[in-house]
């Protein structure tokens, strides 16, 4: 057993203390090795950081399991187990509502209708989701918001949002910001995030892409676009825009868009579009249901109308492949078997278009979360992005009060206050200022 280093309760922790927490934020047990293989810093480090956590009440050792060889090792977790998330997604077309655990458990995912983004629907949803878990909203720690357009994550407060844009009806419900509607409703912290954003850190983290440094993901259910992470990060982009590929240009005389431009790509290459041409052609309706349903009976008329939207599809992708070379692009997995014929599809398109090296380094595939990719992106951003109370027991503050339009503040939980943010625990901890 180690000694316990005598320990000053009120200094404020080192650079490698903050390191551990992060790595144990998702409530997770983990082995010291497991902890130094993470953060790449030397065991030592990892053990005198491990000790002085400990001391201050924050970490807690678990006893060794048996191993068939050598010396069984310790575990570590946080002392006190993080809560739990809830997630609401409110897309252009549709919404999903979830909970999850920090580490990865999805206790409950619900899908409304896609006229189900509105306020009430949404909220609704948001309580099916929670009973579904068997959990009440005092039993969330904080909740996260997937909605269309500029990722307003950490966005300081006072900032010029969206007051010129098209997408400012899917964050306004009812004249407020959707951010404050939820935390009101949950009374508990909310962030923001672009929805395939969401969908794209899950499918990273938690889905087939885990083993990738960069991943480019392709949302389509839910509306046209593309999340990308890096080194297990997501990439917003300088406006916050990153992965708008909905509105690439493809034709000067095309309909006229909400944004303001002509001929943009989400017009004739969506799903909805999709689903609209084969009405027309086939005599009846089209669902995603059907897309599915085709795909795995091998309906050929089917099967060639995707693999051509995959095609075509693919070849914007493939100039995305020169410029960023990703190691994995994934396909929203929401569409079922559909979605292996479009990747196919793409598939295609990157290897005709791209350089020989470049398309034989990428693999092509559909994602393996299905509904759960964006409730699993909530629980991957708030171990990326360190949003969980790691830090409850040191400090007087609590982590309070409901994210606005910026994501880290705005109008109050019940029981909370107002401002930029209460953040008392989680600085007293990480020694950081989360309102920056």
């Amino acid at each position: 057993m180690t000694a316990t280093p005598d320990v000053d309760l009120d200094r404020r922790p080192s650079g490698t203390e903050r390191a551990v927490l992060r790595a144990l934020s998702d409530g997770r047990q983990r082995t010291v090795a497991e902890v130094c293989a993470e953060l790449a810093v030397p065991r030592s480090s990892v053990v005198h950081a491990l000790n002085r956590l400990r001391a201050r009440g924050v970490v807690m050792d678990h006893p060794a399991r048996g191993s068939a060889r050598g010396r069984p090792a310790r575990s570590w977790s946080l002392a006190a187990a993080p809560g739990l998330l809830a997630v609401i997604v409110a897309a252009a077309h549709g919404a999903i509502a979830g909970v999850v655990r920090p580490d990865g458990e999805v206790l409950a995912v619900v899908e409304g209708a896609e006229d189900s983004s509105g306020p009430a629907e949404a909220l609704e949803l948001l309580d099916r989701a929670l009973a579904e878990a068997e959990v009440t909203p005092a039993g969330i720690e904080l909740a996260v918001l997937g909605l269309p357009g500029p990722s307003l994550f950490a966005r300081e407060s006072g900032g010029e949002p969206l007051d010129g844009s098209h997408l400012r009806r899917f964050r306004d419900w009812d004249g407020r910001p959707a951010a404050h509607v939820v935390g009101e409703h949950l009374g508990c912290p909310v962030f923001c995030e672009n929805d395939a954003n969401l969908a794209a850190i899950g499918e990273a983290c938690h889905g087939n892409a885990a083993d990738t440094d960069t991943t480019l993901y392709i949302s389509l259910t839910y509306g046209t676009g593309a999340g990308l992470v890096l080194n297990g990060r997501l990439h917003r982009g300088g406006s916050r825009l990153a992965g708008e590929i909905g509105h690439l240009h493809v034709d000067d005389g095309g309909q006229l868009c909400e944004c303001g431009a002509r001929g943009c790509f989400w017009q004739t290459m969506s799903i909805p579009a999709l689903l609209s041409e084969l009405a027309m052609v086939h005599g009846r309706t089209f669902t995603v249901g059907d897309l599915d349903a085709a795909a795995i009976s091998r309906e050929l008329e089917i099967m060639r109308a995707l693999r051509g939207f995959g095609r075509t599809l693919g070849r914007r992708v493939a100039d995305l492949v020169v410029f960023l070379d990703p190691q994995a692009i994934v396909v929203d997995s929401t569409l079922g078997a559909a979605s292996h014929v479009i990747a196919d599809g793409i598939r295609e398109a990157v290897d005709q278009y791209t350089p020989p090296t470049m398309a034989a380094s990428v693999r092509v595939l559909s994602g393996s979360l299905g509904r759960s990719a964006h409730v699993l992106g909530a629980a991957a951003l708030a171990r990326t992005e360190n949003l969980l109370r790691a830090g409850r027991k040191v400090g007087t503050g609590d982590v309070s009060g409901c994210a606005g339009l910026n994501g880290r503040a705005g109008s109050p939980a019940p029981g909370g206050d107002v401002g930029p943010g209460n953040t008392a625990n989680l600085e007293a901890v990480t020694g950081e200022d989360l309102n920056r």
